[in-house]
């Protein structure tokens, strides 16, 4: 079947572009059509429209009279209006040519000029529906004839008068000769318009078949793919809503460009509005060309529906439909948060700073001792959106991966955003909690600089890598040049140096030396003293002895790693 279609499509391409070297200055259908209605306008009928399929008929017709431009009685289901020149004659000049324009019954129009090989043109219009009945004579008045009209010898591009000529009057005696020639093209090409028609028509069921049992295929897998995975989870009402994508395309705009908010790894987000509960949302698309596969896709889906606190962006809903892969989010009104830090959306001050990274810890602590572990493993500025009140809450959760409390790891592929990804990513197949405590650290120092994990330009020099950095401010004990240089000296001292020590902690490059997120909130609240970090960063080394705060944590500190890769 496809070669079938490929074959007929090569075919229809050819005869088109033979078609295309013959036409001379080709009128535009919006001056056919202007012309035609300008004239049922002065007689009182209502206007008509373009059709593509009637110039369709209308060019395959005329191809025929490319080599011999002489008139014929044209006879069909359409009806048909034809005019010839031996000069460049345009649609308006044709229209007004013709005895008879004014198909009353006739709604729609197609037209179509070629140029001749004898340097003439020929234009031929076809309407639907006809003026006249077949097979029998049309009433005088009130539906048209099919006008036929040749030029005057002495004057060209000229139609005669009605009152000169009439369309059933016989062929000049000098054209006599060539009426069969002509008799026979003109069946010839009705043949040819029939067979391309009936071409055309099985191309389109065809297609319409093959894609209506497509579509069929992926409603059915779209039901097993909910089965499977959703259960009765879903179906009870008790969980994320399902909505179609028809839903989704209305409530923004068709996703419609000024209504994308952001692009991500997986797709792109856009905002929608549901009116039924009066509140905005945030829809993310996946994009077709992204590795996310529906079990990746039903996976998320599943652990955020587990998922409920305060500090985690809320999943609304989700969609699967005709292979679109959608969730739906609550709208945050603020965005996220590197648009405020890195590309001036707002100065945030030093208060909301602080709150955030308290607001990011909460989270953390959520997904890593909660009912479920959750391991985020793509913690960075981007994915912490901000609400109208600047509360923070972590979001995207297409790269999580739920794992057993009791083993906190879990072997995946690489994933996640250059600058946050602990050192030891590379060297290993396991996401830990210690991986997104390391991204939760570097956060962190971004929040309380103000520079990027990674600064492609610093101060004209090389590159800037934020955590040696810092490090090195801090065994220079001059920790307080972290500061971002757009607050000036609007912060707290003690909590800039206990948010810095905390982020260093955090990203330490030994991932069994790092602390656990409930011992970070215990320091952020100073309810535990700071950590001893060493005057300069050390080497990694994974048989060193946790650091531990100066007062004792009961709690043990799971020593496990990941891979991921850059976006």
């Amino acid at each position: 079947m496809k070669l079938f279609e490929i074959s007929s499509t090569l075919r229809f391409l050819a005869s088109l572009a033979l078609v295309v070297l013959q036409v001379g200055s080709q009128d535009l259908p919006q001056d056919f059509l202007n012309a035609h209605n300008a004239a049922r306008k002065e007689v009182g009928v209502p206007s008509m429209t373009w059709d593509n399929v009637l110039e369709a008929y209308a060019l395959n017709y005329s191809k025929g009279k490319i080599d011999n431009c002489q008139l014929v009685r044209a006879v069909g289901p359409t009806g048909q209006n034809l005019a010839w020149g031996d000069s460049d004659l345009s649609g308006t000049d044709a229209v007004q040519l013709w005895t008879q324009v004014i198909w009353i019954n006739s709604t729609q129009l197609g037209c179509a000029k070629v140029r001749c090989r004898n340097n003439g043109t020929f234009i031929a219009c076809y309407y639907y529906p006809p003026g006249n009945v077949v097979g029998t004579r049309p009433t005088e008045g009130i539906e048209s004839v099919i006008g036929v009209v040749a030029p005057r010898p002495q004057i060209q591009s000229r139609a005669p008068s009605p009152q000169n000529q009439s369309p059933n009057i016989d062929p000049p005696k000098e054209s006599k000769n060539r009426t069969g020639l002509a008799k026979n093209r003109t069946g010839l090409v009705i043949v040819l318009s029939i067979g391309a028609s009936a071409l055309i028509f099985s191309l389109c069921f065809t297609t319409w078949f093959i894609s209506r049992r497509k579509r069929k295929r992926e409603n059915e897998f779209d039901d097993h793919v909910f089965d499977m995975f959703f259960g009765d989870e879903f179906g009870n009402g008790m969980g994320p809503r399902k909505f179609s994508l028809n839903e989704l395309a209305k409530v923004t705009s068709n996703f419609n460009a000024e209504n994308k908010l952001g692009e991500g790894g997986f797709g792109s987000v856009y905002r929608g509005f549901l009116r039924d509960s009066d509140t905005y949302i945030a829809v993310k698309k996946v994009s077709r060309a992204s590795k996310q596969g529906i079990k990746e896709y039903a996976s998320e889906v599943k652990i955020i529906s587990r998922l409920r606190h305060k500090n985690l962006v809320k999943l609304i809903g989700w969609c699967h439909e005709r292979g679109e892969l959608m969730l739906v989010y609550e709208f945050m009104a603020n965005g996220s948060l590197d648009s405020h830090i890195f590309k001036g959306k707002s100065l945030l001050t030093w208060e909301v700073r602080y709150r955030i990274v308290k607001d990011l810890a909460s989270a953390s602590l959520y997904l890593h001792e909660g009912d479920h572990c959750v391991l985020h493993r793509d913690i960075n500025t981007s994915n912490i959106m901000l609400d109208s009140s600047f509360n923070a809450k972590l979001g995207d959760f297409g790269l999580a991966r739920l794992v057993d409390h009791a083993k906190g790891l879990k072997k995946t592929l690489l994933a996640g955003t250059v600058g946050y990804m602990a050192p030891e990513c590379l060297s290993s197949g396991k996401a830990s909690k210690e991986s997104d405590v390391y991204s939760f650290g570097v956060v962190a120092l971004e929040i309380a600089s103000g520079r990027r994990s990674i600064e492609p330009k610093f101060e004209e020099s090389e590159a800037l890598l934020l955590v040696p950095w810092v490090w090195e401010s801090y065994g220079n004990e001059r920790i307080l040049d972290v500061a971002d240089r757009k607050l000036g000296m609007a912060f707290y001292p003690k909590q800039l140096e206990c948010l810095v020590m905390v982020g260093l902690w955090c990203a330490h490059p030994s991932h069994n030396l790092r602390p656990s997120i409930r011992q970070v909130i215990q320091v952020l609240n100073f309810e535990a003293p700071l950590p001893n970090l060493p005057g300069s960063m050390p080497i990694p080394n994974y048989n060193d002895v946790p650091i531990t705060p100066g007062i004792g944590s009961s709690e043990p500190l799971i020593s496990n790693i990941t891979i991921t890769i850059p976006r």
